[in-house]
């Protein structure tokens, strides 16, 4: 009887093992799950990052260009009114007495110069947002990524306090997303 006795002892040994392994499994299981689900959220905000990165982007570069094209126009008003004064000093030093519908000219050009100017401080200023704008989309996506990598690893290696740190950082990814948006809206 003591051998049986043993052996029953044994066996109940072995179904409670084989019990506490169906709950850490459950467990793992579980946590798998809200792994994968963290993940799938971070690639999400990564992806909608990267769109409005590559959105920014391309509005920053048609704001500097229509920066370029009116600082062309202001340098090429300047020059007209140079090429103007120029000529007006000439006839002076020869004894001729400028145009008037010239003198006007000038006057005209200095006033547009004036207003030019001012649209282009505004231009590069609004150029400037919106390229501080992508580039927190585009670094908010790099923190996502990374997030989204230590969430991966952390499967794989079993690591709870790996995925907490991944989770982090995709936090701070998140909120990147969130802070650009309201940028770019404002």
């Amino acid at each position: 009887m003591s051998e049986n006795g043993e052996s029953i002892e044994l066996a109940n040994e072995l179904v409670m093992e084989s019990m506490d392994g169906d709950e850490d499994a459950s467990k793992i299981q579980q946590w798998q799950k809200m792994v994968a689900l963290s993940t799938l959220i971070m690639a999400l905000l990564a992806a909608l990052g990267g769109l409005l990165s590559g959105i920014t982007a391309q509005e920053s570069a048609l704001e500097k260009t229509k920066e370029i094209i009116s600082l062309t126009v202001l340098e090429g008003d300047r020059v007209s009114v140079d090429v103007l004064r120029a000529k007006h000093e000439i006839l002076i030093s020869l004894g001729e007495i400028p145009d008037e519908a010239e003198i006007e000219t000038i006057r005209v050009y200095e006033e547009e110069i004036e207003q030019k100017r001012e649209e282009v401080f505004e231009e590069e200023t609004l150029a400037q947002a919106i390229g501080q704008t992508h580039l927190i989309f585009a670094i908010s996506v790099g923190f996502l990524a990374t997030g989204i990598s230590l969430s991966g690893m952390s499967i794989v290696l079993t690591l709870r306090w790996l995925w907490m740190v991944g989770m982090i950082v995709g936090a701070v990814g998140a909120f990147g997303i969130v802070l650009g948006i309201l940028t770019w809206l404002a």
